[in-house]
């Protein structure tokens, strides 16, 4: 049994190297110069002119900089062909910045610098946060660098998940991302390319390339990646996108359901896919999106694995408003007492959820849930610890039986008619021949053989269709039989739906997604046990820049939700 992720954001970690070292001690400067270095030292280390540059670019870039005026420069431990500057404030050890050079040609490697430099602001905007990173690449990386990298990509916010800072509005980042192009196309899958950090003001933390919520800037940095001895096949080999989409997006990908808050908040009936394909360019067939080998049967739903049932919902409420209340769920929902399994305890608020969580301590297991901040009702909980195998692995049709009994006493009492989509331990595809000799060359045997947990969504059904955005969604692990994840999806407001009638057929639907559906081109490099391919793949890629796709079945036309992969 593997953990599950919790129902909170990504923690984003900028590793600062600010400890005491051996190397150089700097003059304060607003501005690095190699006359002034030699000023201040015996040591023969030196930052080479386009360094000095980019120092004074920096300072340029977030004045607070200047007051780090404590400065060292080391070789690093790691790579002597690289330089480290550390900066840190003579009153702080927790204000501090580290930047990593090109020994020889004094170009930026990476920048980060902590959050407590900055007495922080309002939040910026997205448009504010996209410029500063612009500004940041072409002054510390160079307009030839940015003529190799595409579009800027701005991630949600993302929160920092300690314990001791859940409820810190401080903790909140921002991530921009440039991928890198070949022959005009982004590279997918080996995260080659320029990621820049900020805080929520928009100050400079990190340019590899990242920003806190005000936009200052955290972290710079390039990801360089080698293509020598790869195989680079040309675009020109790919199938046309019209071609792909008539040949992908078939009637039997399609399903046709009902939500209850679609577009403006309003009832609706959708044609959807819930399944973000990576399409092989060439032969048009579906490929694992981590090792690029083509998926049994092309990816599609199992039909077998797609039932009507009838349920005995008893609408318990799953209701958290203390820690006493979190105790009692998670007994019912688990069978475990935390005050005798756990001795930790914390909890916190996260995107408008409260997070609660016992573990041992040191942490090696733990149950969670995560209640609604505004109604305490449950939207997930998990579990992760060690069990008791069963004799014999849980079958698919006692999964299910499970899964049943453990859904039946809090499922909505609206309906006694649901679908359940099943999903089987995931198996790994077929190795592609240069995965089976990189086992050999480790004397390994072909590996496999799955998670061990059976998934289960639940739909409710209206007319006898499922209701999307209408959800409990579990899984159970088949070692040890218990459900080790639940989750509740169900609208923010509770309504009455229409019974609507589709003007489209399936036919006619598949026929709008490839006429209508933008598909991106790329380059993707597979990989197993952390090596790439010595190839790198074409393929297609749903263009979710509007969002998730579908398509209206009352009024015919291609839409874009909020429904994610």
């Amino acid at each position: 049994m593997k953990r599950n992720g919790k129902r909170i954001a990504i923690a984003l970690t900028i590793a600062m190297m600010l400890s005491a070292t051996n190397g150089t001690a700097l003059a304060a400067s607003p501005e690095i110069h190699p006359s002034h270095i030699a000023s201040a030292t015996k040591s023969e280390e030196k930052l080479p002119e386009r360094a000095t540059q980019i120092v004074a670019a920096l300072e340029k870039l977030e004045p607070a900089l200047k007051a780090l005026t404590k400065r060292t420069i080391v070789k690093s431990e790691s790579d002597e062909k690289l330089l480290k500057l550390y900066l840190r404030s003579p009153e702080s050890n927790d204000m501090g910045a580290t930047v990593v050079f090109d020994s020889k040609t004094g170009e930026l490697f990476m920048y980060s610098a902590s959050l407590p430099i900055w007495k922080q602001g309002e939040i910026a905007t997205d448009e504010v946060i996209l410029q500063r990173a612009e500004n940041a690449v072409l002054e510390l990386l160079g307009a030839d660098k940015r003529k190799q990298i595409g579009s800027p990509q701005l991630s949600n916010a993302v929160e920092e998940v300690d314990s001791e800072i859940l409820t810190d509005p401080l903790a909140i980042y921002r991530i921009v991302s440039y991928p890198t192009l070949l022959n005009g196309l982004e590279i997918l899958g080996n995260g080659a390319g320029i990621y820049v950090a900020t805080d929520y003001a928009g100050n400079l933390l990190e340019v590899s390339s990242t920003t806190d919520y005000d936009g200052h800037l955290l972290e710079v940095s390039s990801t360089p990646f080698n293509l020598r001895g790869v195989k680079v096949p040309d675009p020109k080999t790919a199938l046309t996108p019209e071609a792909v989409k008539k040949q992908f997006f078939t009637p039997d990908r399609l399903e046709l359901g009902y939500v209850l808050e679609g577009k403006d908040a309003k009832p609706g009936m959708q044609y959807l896919w819930m399944n973000n394909a990576y399409i092989d360019a060439v032969t048009g067939k579906q490929i694992d999106f981590t090792h690029g080998t083509e998926l049994a049967g092309n990816g599609k739903r199992n039909p077998d694995n797609v039932k009507n049932i009838t349920l005995s919902p008893k609408g318990e409420p799953l209701i958290v408003k203390s820690r006493a209340d979190g105790e009692k769920v998670v007994a019912g929902l688990f069978d475990v007492d935390t005050k005798v399994m756990f001795t930790e305890y914390y909890t916190g608020e996260v995107d408008g959820e409260i997070i609660h969580s016992w573990s041992d301590e040191f942490g090696y297991e733990d149950v969670s849930i995560s209640v609604d901040a505004s109604t305490g009702a449950v939207t997930s909980a998990d579990i992760f610890m060690e069990t008791k195998s069963l004799p014999v692995p849980l079958s698919k049709e006692e999964a299910l039986k499970k899964a049943i009994s453990f859904i039946e006493p809090y499922a909505a009492k609206s309906s006694t008619e649901w679908q359940v989509e099943i999903f089987d331990p995931y198996k790994q595809p077929k190795l592609a021949d240069w995965m089976i000799e990189l086992n050999e060359g480790e004397g390994e045997e072909e590996e496999d053989t799955g998670t061990g947990t059976y998934t289960f969504i639940f739909y409710e059904l209206h007319d006898g269709l499922p209701v999307f955005d209408r959800y409990y969604w579990m899984k159970v692990d088949i070692e040890s039989g218990q459900v080790v994840t639940f989750i509740v999806n169900l609208p923010e407001k509770e309504g009455t739906l229409p019974i609507l009638k589709p003007s489209v057929t399936e036919q006619q639907a598949a026929e709008i997604v490839a006429k209508n559906l933008p598909v991106k081109l790329s380059y993707f490099w597979p990989t197993y046990k952390g090596k790439q391919a010595p190839f790198l793949t074409l393929v297609y890629t749903v263009d979710k820049s509007k969002s998730w796709p579908y398509v209206d079945a009352v009024k015919g036309t291609l839409e874009w939700g909020e429904y994610e992969e």
